[in-house]
């Protein structure tokens, strides 16, 4: 039987009908390849081309499909084309025969393809040349990605020369997908990406449109974060999934270790809903376990080629329990544990043999050519099915028959119909569909199934007899219990198994993933946004302003935050350190960074920069422009607390590997940068109830909650309370006259409404102190900037700009601006 698109619940009346559809509502599938394999037939009228739905991936396939039923969803597809089948002259549409796939795609080929994919099944195709699949997909997802994956470590080091060369097809393949997306994207889209082959993409979707809507759902499992650290570029791979607004698995194991993953390998903050990314996105994670086109497989069982075929199949095996397998030729679908199992089952129950037969079917793994360990694997599959059979088989016996071909829906179906158990030892799995089916196909027996607990599907198939594939006597065991199981416990078991599969279908999967994708969306469009700074929205107010008091962070604003851990500074580059003396040469301006940085530093990246005010330790210290000494503002301040604290945090500290403790004169600061993520941040919850129950209430400090540390500072010390006084500095005085005293000075007039008072503010920073101070004091003509790529963090900051470099580019500006 050929599958037909009917097989993704359309029929081709549907599609035709589906080209002209516009709800306003799309979803951009984007899989490896499309649904659909493409063929040519030279003399095929009306057109040499013709389309049929690709076997594999049906349940996917299906389910996103459905969506155009019952939910209106314009489906557009986006994927590689798939290798073409190129029949002969002779050839017939469904004949495997003189078939090639090693023709060249002309460019009125690949139009005439563009424009009846679209017309008939909106499919939108990428055409790759070969090397570019073979790096990409046979290279990288296969010999890279997918064995770590499924647990499998590479056996061969190498100097990472094939690796990198793989890694940059695999990248380069994923932008091309991404660039066909961003072309036909539109406002209000949905994309949604399968499975690890485009892990990149929702990353590269996201910087080129900040608001997109994009999910991504893993087909395959997720190994630990232990078993990923491996990969050299597991930090790329992290980044680019956390673009998306949802991730999917299929099983919450899996969900927990990505978030895991995340939080060892790049640090970020997560709970048990997503991963806080980069800039603040949040994206969400969540578990979505696949199902089946149950209806469909019901049909085909029904069908009279199929009923055909299981009398066939009983009077092959006349009195003779079937015990039934169906796996592809890889490492990781346990073919040989399975053998080595009904080996041992036939070895410790003696009393069935003869009575009973395992088949197994095999069909080629999913690469493009066969591997060397795939054809070892077909060799010893082969040799082990050969000794098992010469040693307990007879002229009379054959104790297992093993087809390694693709077998028709029919004969497939009516083999799970007859069978009187079915047998699946996957050593690692995302979900396994025969499983699925062959519940649907027992409607009327109700034999058992026997399934590997590492299966993706073996939390939802809990009623199954779950075994551990490595586990032989446990196994051989299952297989005793389930030929003599009774009919009542087999009813049991089937009714509990039928209804999950018949309740979780495809199409409840599709619209599952929808829903929650687009609730995600939702919820970040309720966060309020905070404007983009531009140049040209600040130089008027700026150009008239005659007096201006412009304020800056050091960390994270005029240099990027690095982990450097306790050594180590950044200093800005040559053109910023000039940005910053033109700005305070110009006599309209007083210019000060408020660092928590200490003076020491300060005074090494800036100290130089003539008429430039330095504040360290978030204000404990002070030194004013055109001048050389610090002024301790902090001098008569009790620090008798440091005692307590600093006991405390070394309690953490010798608790906590990787943390250290940073005095400074004004702050003491337990910071576990370097300490295991998740170890650290719980031992940072202690510490800090411990501090707010036991100290804090106590005492006349604040705590600070930074990125992965923890702050203990005087109340009275932090960037808000600096920048009143410096704004109260310099309503009193000109910058022009700091030349003649330690302070700003004292003879100017203090009235805020004097025309030699400040009247602009610029500020920018990381932090909220400044922001918060300044929105108390509700002025006018403030401008208080965030830095960070996040323009939904939540901040009393009123505008935002997204790094470092767009700060220093903004300085640039008003430097270069001429002022009359």
């Amino acid at each position: 039987m050929t599958l037909t698109p009917d097989d993704f619940e359309l029929n081709n009346g549907q599609h035709q009908k589906a080209s002209t559809k516009n709800t306003g509502s799309r979803i951009i599938n984007v899989t490896h390849q499309i649904p659909f394999e493409i063929h040519h037939q030279p003399k095929r009228t009306p057109s040499p081309w013709f389309f049929t739905a690709r076997r594999n991936h049906e349940a996917m396939n299906g389910g996103i499909q459905s969506l155009t039923q019952h939910q209106q969803w314009d489906i557009i597809h986006i994927g590689w084309t798939g290798q073409i089948q190129w029949h002969s002259d002779q050839a017939g549409d469904g004949d495997d025969a003189e078939v090639t796939t090693n023709k060249r795609l002309t460019e009125h080929d690949q139009q005439e393809l563009r424009q009846q994919l679209w017309q008939t099944h909106r499919c939108i195709p990428l055409f790759l040349d070969m090397e570019s699949v073979t790096g990409h997909y046979d290279g990288y997802c296969k010999t890279m990605l997918w064995p770590l994956l499924h647990y499998i470590i590479w056996s061969d080091a190498t100097d990472g020369r094939l690796e990198s060369k793989q890694w940059e097809a695999y990248a380069a393949v994923n932008q091309k997908y991404s660039d066909l997306v961003i072309d036909h994207h539109q406002p209000g889209d949905v994309v949604w990406v399968h499975d690890y082959h485009l892990l990149l993409i929702p990353g590269i979707l996201r910087a080129k449109i900040p608001k997109v809507c994009v999910g991504l759902y893993v087909h395959s499992p997720w190994p630990t974060s232990e078993i990923l650290r491996c990969l050299p570029k597991r930090q790329e791979l992290l980044r680019g999934m956390i673009g998306a607004n949802l991730v999917g698995f299929q099983t919450y194991g899996y969900a927990r270790h990505f978030i895991s993953t995340c939080t060892r390998v790049l640090g970020y903050e997560t709970t048990l809903e997503g991963i806080t990314g980069d800039g603040g996105h949040f994206c969400y994670v969540g578990t979505f376990p696949i199902g089946i086109n149950t209806a469909r497989v019901e049909r085909v069982v029904m069908e009279p080629e199929t009923l055909e075929k299981m009398k066939t199949i009983i009077e092959l095996y006349p009195g003779k329990k079937i015990v039934v397998a169906r796996d592809k030729i890889d490492l990781v679908k346990g073919v040989l544990q399975k053998l080595d199992a009904f080996e041992k089952f036939l070895h410790l129950y003696p009393q069935w043999r003869n009575k009973v037969v395992l088949i197994q079917l095999t069909d080629d793994s999913a690469t493009l050519t066969k591997t060397d360990e795939t054809l070892k694997l077909e060799n010893k599959i082969s040799a082990t099915v050969a000794r098992i059979n010469g040693v307990y088989g007879s002229l009379e016996y054959t104790p297992i028959y093993h087809y390694h071909h693709h077998v028709q829906d029919d004969e497939y179906h009516a083999l799970l119909s007859v069978a009187d158990a079915a047998l699946i030892t996957s050593n690692r799995d995302g979900i396994n569909t025969t499983a699925y089916e062959y519940i649907i196909c027992q409607q009327q027996n109700a034999s058992p199934l026997i399934l590997s607990e590492l299966t993706g599907t073996a939390t939802s198939l809990s009623s199954a007899l779950i075994v551990n594939p490595w586990d032989l006597r446990g196994v051989a065991k299952a297989i005793d219990d389930a030929l003599k199981m009774s009919s009542v416990e087999k009813r049991s078991r089937h009714s509990q198994l039928l209804h999950h599969v018949k309740t979780h279908t495809a199409e409840f999967w599709a619209r599952s993933f929808i829903k929650r994708l687009l609730e995600s969306r939702e919820l970040s469009e309720q966060t309020s946004h905070t404007p983009l700074l531009k140049l040209k929205q600040l130089l008027p107010n700026y150009q008239c302003a005659k007096k201006r008091l412009l304020c800056f962070g050091y960390d994270g604003t005029l240099v990027p935050l690095q982990s450097r851990g306790k050594f180590g500074v950044n200093v800005p580059s040559k053109k910023d350190l000039l940005s910053l003396q033109a700005l305070c040469d110009n006599p309209r301006n007083i210019v000060w960074v408020v660092s928590n940085q200490d003076e020491l530093t300060l005074n090494r990246a800036l100290g130089h920069i003539d008429g430039l005010g330095l504040s360290g330790e978030n204000g404990a210290y002070i030194k004013y422009p055109h001048k050389q000494r610090w002024i301790n503002l902090m001098e008569h301040m009790d620090m008798e607390w440091k005692n307590d604290v600093i006991e405390l945090f070394t309690y953490y500290t010798e608790r906590t590997s990787g943390s250290f403790i940073e005095h400074k004169r004004s702050s003491i600061t337990w910071n576990y940068l370097l300490a295991d993520p998740v170890y650290g941040a719980f031992q940072a919850k202690e510490c800090q109830n411990h501090l707010e129950h036991a100290i804090l209430s106590k005492l006349p400090v604040e705590i600070i909650i930074g990125k992965k540390k923890i702050e203990i500072r005087p109340r009275t010390t932090n960037k808000g309370e600096i920048i009143k006084r410096l704004l109260n500095d310099g309503n009193s005085n000109s910058n022009n006259n700091t030349k003649s005293s330690g302070t700003l000075a004292s003879s100017a007039p203090t009235s805020m409404d004097d025309d030699d008072s400040v009247d602009f503010i610029l500020a920018c920073g990381t932090t909220e102190d400044m922001f918060k101070a300044l929105k108390k004091m509700n002025r006018q003509d403030v401008v208080s900037v965030m830095v960070g790529a996040d323009e939904q963090k939540k901040t009393l900051a009123s505008w935002h700009l997204p790094a470092v470099g767009d700060v220093m580019n903004l300085l640039s500006g008003l430097a270069s601006t001429i002022v009359d």
